[in-house]
């Protein structure tokens, strides 16, 4: 079993590399097509606007913070400061770098919180954050569709990918929610905690009110977040000698929402959300200067990677905080008493 273990872990890292590969042999076809002196002047000139955009993939990861408390309501408090911070970097720098980096994110950190809230309630929480970032996400791809529809058509390409995006991305969201009301995800999510935590208690099954609870509140502070990361296109829009307007701004973060949705299995994304900006770079204006549209996902890959780059270092530096539980005694007789907080409240 364990040589079975770790035959899969070997297997998970080597195609975590090859998918690396392939991706940034995508990307440096896709400079060469483009010519890498045109990348890189179009990249130097948008050197002093970087400080602005990675500002606002703070602004995002801070969304992700307030949603996630407005869905733990009181049960925030049981998560030591520390323990908040280190769950927020780890997942923000899974999320940037490896493929299916959302869902990598959402497990460890749900199994950070779940040695203070219980598997249970860390599980319907991640699954909720999940859901809400999806309908987000499903609202901004609306919006997208309607802008591009109207400018282009209907039947235009990008049109296209963006009404498939609202309808997968509403769909994966209600499945979540769905499958949270039966506590399926409760248990998927309990076995994994006690892999990585053998020795914590056991949780008891989330109250069926909690579950079934939908989180409004996450979904706005999602929605504003996504809405920050219009600004934030908008911004690179700008940096890379783009005319920026609403519509344009909409435009360019809908080419990022299809290349985001469709390399989820590549790390950041890597060939393809170049590729998307390099397919549509007519549709922002750059038929004759493809570098340009090029450059859009360059840029704010360089502010995602500084952003996880601290985001790994912080969390090197900051402990594991111990759980709140007691920790058990021998009892009189020698033997040892249950778990300490086995029927504790999740």
């Amino acid at each position: 079993m364990k040589r079975s273990e770790a035959l899969k872990k070997w297997a998970r890292v080597v195609a975590r590399i090859l998918l690396a590969v392939v991706g940034l042999t995508l990307v440096a076809w896709l400079v060469r097509g483009a010519g890498p002196e045109r990348v890189a002047s179009v990249l130097w000139a948008a050197g002093p606007w970087v400080p602005l955009v990675f500002a606002l993939e703070l602004v995002q990861l801070s969304s992700d913070y307030f949603a996630l408390r407005s869905i733990l309501g009181p049960r925030k408090r049981d998560i030591p400061a520390g323990t908040w911070v280190r769950a927020m970097a780890v997942s923000y720098a899974m999320m940037s770098l490896l493929p299916a980096g959302r869902v990598a994110g959402e497990v460890t950190r749900g199994a950070l919180f779940a040695r203070f809230v219980g598997a249970s309630r860390a599980a319907s929480t991640g699954a909720q954050m999940q859901a809400a970032y999806l309908t987000a996400n499903a609202g901004l791809s609306l919006v997208a569709w309607l802008v591009v529809a109207g400018r282009f058509g209907f039947g235009e390409s990008l049109a296209l990918l963006l009404g498939a995006n609202v309808l997968f991305q509403m769909f994966i969201a209600g499945g979540l929610l769905a499958i949270l009301r039966h506590g399926r995800v409760g248990q998927w999510l309990e076995r994994r905690r006690r892999l990585l935590f053998p020795r914590s208690p056991e949780s008891e099954p989330l109250d069926p009110a909690d579950r079934r609870r939908l989180p409004y509140r996450a979904m706005l502070v999602c929605t504003v977040g996504r809405s920050s990361q219009v600004v934030q296109y908008a911004v690179i829009l700008a940096a890379v000698g783009g005319v920026v307007t609403v519509q344009n701004a909409f435009v360019t973060h809908g080419i990022h929402l299809v290349g985001a949705s469709l390399g989820d299995l590549m790390p950041n994304q890597l060939g393809v959300t170049d590729g998307m900006y390099r397919l549509f770079a007519a549709d922002l204006g750059f038929a004759a200067d493809p570098a340009r549209a090029l450059s859009i996902a360059f840029v704010v890959r360089i502010a995602q990677l500084g952003l996880s780059t601290i985001c790994i270092i912080v969390a090197a530096l900051m402990k594991p905080a111990a759980s709140r539980e007691p920790a058990s005694s021998p009892s009189p007789d020698g033997s040892s008493p249950p778990p300490a907080g086995a029927g504790a409240r999740s």
